[in-house]
This record gives C-alpha cells, structure tokens and sequence, in this order.
C-alpha cells in the first residue's frame, strides 16, 4: 500500500467512527516543535512504557526524507521528542506520520511540517500568553491562531496555569493543556515553542528559588519539543531560533532571579543571571536578520497593578543594561514582546532611554478570558492598553524588498484587529554616538 492510499484509508476509518485516528494511541499529541533548516522535533505521549515510536517524514511526492525512532518510558512520563534530521528546503510542505511498534498510529492530513523561511523571505509567528483552563470560548482562539498558517507558535507563560512544583500536578496540567481539542489540533502543524512564567514556574509572582523548581524544568522539558534548553544541563529553559528576517530569543524570567548578584549592579539582585546574559548579548550581536524579538512573561516595564514586583521596572539596572546594549553595539531592529499582566498593551520607550531608536514593547494576554483592570497602570510611554479577553499576537516579518517591514497586530479569537503598527527596518537602526575625542 502506498503513501496515499494509506492516509486515504486513515481519513475514511476517522469519518467512519466519528474519532481522531490517534485517539487511542497516544495520551497527547503528535505535536510539532522547533524547526529548522537541518530538521524538524515531533512530540507526542503514548500509553504506555516500552512502546518503540517512530515519526517518518516525507516530501510531496511521498518520498520518506527522514525517520527518527525513540522509546518510551516511565522517566519521561511516557513523553517521546523526536527529531527528524534533514535538510528542509524553505517553505516546501512536508507530511509527517506516526508509528507505534511498527504499526501507524498517526497520519493525519493536518500533520504537515513546513520548511522554515529564507533570510530575504517572509515569516509569521504568533505570539500568546495567560491560557487558564476551562477559560475559552469554545476553543475558538485556537482556530483562529490556526487559521494564521504561523511559523511558530510562541507560548510566553503560564500556559498552563499549575501553581504548583508538585512533578505528577505538573506533569498533569500539560498533559490536560495539549488534550484540549482546540490546542490539539493547532500543534498538529503549528510548530510550538514556549517559555514560563509565574504560574507555569510554580507560584504566582516568584521567582529563582522555588522550591521544587527542578520538577517544573524536567516537566516543562518532558512536555516540549525543543531540543536543547537553558544551558543544556540543568539551569533556565531559554532558547533562541531563526525564522529567516527574524531571530527570536526567548527568556527565562524566573529560573535565575535574585539567585546572584547582577553583572550590571553588583549590590542588586540578577533576573536572568551570568549565563543567559552572556547566551543573549552574544546571540544578538551573532545575529544577521533584520529583526531581533525578544520575548518573555515578565513586561519590560513597571507599570501593572499594584503591589507586584516581578516585572523588568524591579530589576532597573538589568533592564537599563539591555537597553545600553542595544544602542552600545548598534543592535537594529529590535522588538519586545510579553505578557503575564491579562492585558494587552503596547508601548515606545523612546530613543533617548538609550537604544537610539524606538524600541517597543508589544504585551499579549491573555489567551482566556480574565482581564485584570488594575494593569491599566499609566505609563509615559504607552501607545495602547486594551481590556481584552481572547487576544494573541500576530507578527509578519517581509524581507522581500530593500528595506525589510514589520506587521505587528493584537487580533481577538473572533478575528477582529485591535491595535496595529507597520515598521521599517530604517526606522529602527541605532546611531552611533559621536566621538568626543580631544
């Protein structure tokens, strides 16, 4: 039987009996992960330990490009990551299936893997944060996001809420979050990278040593398929990843807060420590794409609702040092992106703060539907702040033409635009300071 047939005969049995193909085969999952040019993750959890899985990837015309194969086990909480190494031409449409001791257990037309974008092409990622359970409308966020045919969804924490370090309530809540229907068939083909926040950590508003924190790192690795994390040992889960004109970083705000002095102040606390630091300014000055987002839970301002404490505005000298850095080495096209607060906003700190552009911060939240109004802290610098329920983040990178653009929108579930910008990369160039030489 080939390909086709088969996947013909899988979609038939489905209509037939009403039920997804993989239900009974795995307990979450397939999801896509991070892909890159050499490659590309598939996660899913099957039911049992010792099961052989192997995910197979193959081009259009059917033709298997690369197989990966793992084990599942008790350690991993039945969770297998496989990546599928291959040389991904830019945006070809590949399909991806599953199999379990030897028999396919997933071949969805859904499971689709696209070739990530060139440097001189376009890219969309979206962006979301603050997903309480039983909190949608009926899914329809995530329809929405998967209408966007995005090259990434970027999850910026606590997505989900667990509140709590407890490795079997961690692990439970992740497994709950993937099982949503709506999420479940977004991941099958949206590629899926994430971050923390508070809630995700442990606790709400906490920070570096949390009891129990190590249990929230193996859960959080277990149930993602990211590669390699933090430091790839022990410490942080930050990562970073290339869409062709943008280069994303995203920060760990919690694992290393107040763990350390800072490298900027050394009688203040870090928030994200020696390691990510070093990680991130290398990462930006190495980097060649028109467009630099960094993203994060925790908002890279201090205005929010009283008495709360984990933001960048608590961390002065760490978030001025980021600034300075920027302007210093002359790091252009600069976007930042959080979320945490259940409101979304969108603010210009202006060039004078030190970057020597407009570096803007856009916050997305939540993906549910509680608003805080409390959040709606005034601030000099604000452009937007909306109450919203059921928000995300849409950013569409064009670097087709000679001077590359940036489309930064928030949408609601129901589709409707809220707040919009256009950048050019011409606008966010940072001037070198002139010589004050004798």
């Amino acid at each position: 039987m080939n390909y086709g047939t088969l996947l013909l005969v899988m979609l038939l049995l489905a209509a037939e009996t009403g039920q997804d193909p993989a239900a009974e085969k795995f307990t979450a999952g397939p999801m896509v992960g991070a892909v890159q040019r050499e490659g590309a993750r598939v996660w899913c959890r099957a039911t049992k330990a010792q099961q052989t899985i192997d995910a197979i990837l193959v081009d259009a015309a059917g033709a298997e490009v690369a197989r990966a194969s793992a084990v599942s086990s008790e350690e991993r909480d039945l969770t297998v990551d496989l990546l599928l190494k291959a040389r991904l031409e830019a945006g070809h449409r590949y399909h991806y299936r599953i199999l379990i001791d030897g028999t396919v257990a997933a071949d969805d037309a859904d499971q689709v893997v696209v070739g990530p974008p060139d440097a001189n092409g376009k890219t969309r990622l979206v962006f979301g944060s603050c997903a309480s359970p039983k909190k949608y409308r009926e899914g329809q966020i995530w329809n929405t996001i998967r209408s966007q045919e995005a090259d990434a969804l970027v999850l910026i924490g606590d997505t989900p809420y667990i509140d709590s370090t407890d490795l079997s309530r961690q692990r439970r809540a992740y497994r709950s979050f993937w099982q949503d229907p709506g999420v479940a068939a977004l991941i099958r083909r949206t590629p899926v990278l994430a971050t923390w926040d508070d809630h995700d950590y442990g606790k709400n508003d906490h920070v570096g040593l949390l009891p129990g924190r190590e249990n929230s790192r193996q859960a959080f690795s277990e149930y993602h398929a990211l590669g390699s994390i933090g430091d790839g040992q022990s410490d942080g889960i930050y990562s970073s990843h290339s869409f062709g004109p943008i280069d994303l970083f995203i920060l760990d705000t919690r694992w290393f807060g107040k763990t350390e002095p800072s490298q900027f102040a050394a009688d203040q606390p870090t928030l994200l420590g020696e390691k990510q630091w070093q990680w991130l300014q290398q990462g930006l000055q190495a980097s060649r794409a028109p467009f630099k987002i960094i993203t994060c839970g925790m908002i890279f301002n201090g205005s929010t609702r009283p008495g709360k404490t984990d933001h960048w505005g608590h961390y002065p000298h760490e978030r001025q040092g980021l600034i300075d850095f920027i302007g210093e080495n002359s790091i252009s096209g600069v976007l930042i992106v959080t979320g945490d607060i259940h409101r979304c906003r969108h603010l210009s700190y202006p060039p004078s703060e030190g970057a020597g552009y407009p570096l803007d911060e856009w916050i997305t939240s939540p993906l549910a539907n509680t608003v805080i109004e409390s959040a709606n802290a005034p601030h000099p610098s604000l452009v937007f702040d909306g109450g919203e329920t059921s928000v995300f983040l849409h950013v569409e990178a064009d670097a087709s033409g000679p001077d590359p653009s940036l489309q930064v929108k928030l949408v609601r579930g129901d589709e409707k635009v809220i707040h919009r910008k256009k950048y050019q990369l011409s606008e966010l160039v940072a001037k070198k300071k002139a010589s004050t030489g004798q």
